[in-house]
């Protein structure tokens, strides 16, 4: 059966997600530009010719019981979306970008929100708008502005608005 194009770009990114190498959570991008066409990907992985975490077998932020959604300047991993973002550098303008993952233990879909630093960098990107899976047959779009409202107003408190 043939699915409408943002079911498919989602499962793409999910499909990328599966190369990510969290032991936690792992997240794929996909960013598409207005014919439909893609322009780079991205998974959760560290960076180039860098030992990742699967490779050493072991998380270190969840040796240290850093939570999920913290201090990301403490993870071997560049996020997904800096991944794709760097690689469609100024083609990422005006385009689509998909976002999909699952946890790693449970393989679960897993809702995803970028981070504050994932938000700043899609603005800044000129990506046109974000569109997250949000469960096996269903995604919410956003517009990367509002986003960053959302997570600046999480990360800041009522100054970052």
């Amino acid at each position: 059966m043939r699915t409408n194009r943002h079911q498919y770009f989602l499962d793409l990114a999910l499909r990328c997600a599966h190369q990510g190498t969290c032991l936690r959570r792992n997240f794929g991008a996909i960013i598409v530009d207005e014919y439909n066409t893609i322009v780079s990907t991205g998974y959760t992985g560290a960076p180039r010719k860098q030992i990742d975490c699967t490779e050493i077998g072991r998380c270190w932020r969840k040796d240290h019981h850093i939570p999920s959604g913290s201090n990301y300047e403490r993870c071997r991993s560049v996020h997904a979306e800096m991944n794709a973002l760097l690689q469609a550098g100024k083609l990422a303008r005006g385009c689509t970008l998909y976002l999909a993952g699952f946890d790693v233990e449970t393989e679960g879909l897993t809702r995803i929100w970028p981070c504050f630093l994932c938000s700043k960098m899609i603005v800044n990107s000129g990506i046109g708008t974000v569109i997250m899976r949000t469960g096996d047959d269903t995604f919410e779009a956003m517009d990367p502005m509002a986003l960053y409202r959302m997570r600046s107003r999480e990360a800041l408190g009522d100054e970052g608005t």
